[in-house]
Parts: C-alpha cells; sequence; structure tokens
C-alpha cells in the first residue's frame, strides 16, 4: 500500500509570503494544525504548526510577521510510491505527526496526518507488516 492511496484532502498551503494572519485564516478555514509553505514553484520550504504561531505570538510576535519567519525548515518528506508501512516508521523515528507527500520534482504533492493512517485498511495492512517485515533489517513497526 502506496502513501498516494491516503492523500484524499485538497492540497493547502502557503506561499512564502504569507503572514502568521495568513496562516491562522488558513488553518482556521480548513480546520488543519499545520500547513507547508511552497516556493513559487510548489516546493516545500517549511512547515508552520499550530503551535509554532501560539509560541511565536506568546513571545510577542505580530501576527503580520511573515510565517516563514517562526517555521519550522528540517522538513520531513516522502514520495507518492513510499509504503505506508516505511512511513508510520518514518513518523515514529522523528516522533512527528505529520509528514510532507513530494512528486519526484520535489513539488509537494500532500501532506498526511497520524489521522490518515487510523482507517481500517490501513490498521489491517499496517498490523500485517508488523508480523510479516518487508525487510528483516529494518526495525519492526511493533517494536518503536
Amino acid at each position: 500500500m502506496e502513501v498516494a492511496s491516503l492523500l484524499r484532502r485538497k492540497l493547502i498551503s502557503l506561499p512564502a509570503n504569507a503572514s502568521i494572519r495568513d496562516a491562522v485564516k488558513l488553518m482556521a478555514e480548513h480546520n488543519v494544525g499545520l500547513l507547508p509553505i511552497v516556493d513559487s514553484d510548489g516546493r516545500p520550504l517549511a512547515v508552520l504548526s499550530e503551535r509554532d504561531v501560539i509560541k511565536a505570538l506568546a513571545s510577542g510576535a505580530s501576527l503580520d510577521t511573515p510565517a516563514l519567519q517562526i517555521a519550522q525548515r528540517e522538513l520531513v518528506a516522502v514520495t507518492p510510491d513510499t509504503d505506508v508501512y516505511d512511513a508510520v516508521i518514518k513518523m515514529r523515528q522523528r516522533k512527528i505527526r505529520h509528514l510532507l507527500v513530494v512528486n519526484k520534482e520535489g513539488k509537494l504533492a500532500g501532506v498526511l496526518s497520524i489521522r490518515d493512517f487510523m482507517r481500517d485498511e490501513v490498521l489491517s495492512y499496517l498490523g500485517f507488516q508488523a508480523w510479516q517485515p518487508p525487510d528483516y533489517d529494518k526495525p519492526e513497526f511493533m517494536s518503536l
């Protein structure tokens, strides 16, 4: 099962020149907790989470502050053909709840949330993979 099969939401992202105000409006409008910030070609530059916004505002940042200024620049991404099992392993190892999906050109294809993995067919697949790991040299899902 590939992560491409989990991409169901409309792609939502912020342009590089967006403000925190723009981000908050977009998050509220689409009920999301993380927004990728992309360049003019659609390549991810950073991610902005609700926590980033709250921390920035608590430390005195203005809503007009550029979102890119407070965003996390360390990106964790997979390609659409990545196995769901491998994506979950990556999320667990990095202790993250969101994962960027980028195409072969490096352009944003979508964002996966831990919620996207909580569907019956995905959980069944992950359970099978945990007991029958695809490669024995990889850490088993259940041991993380």
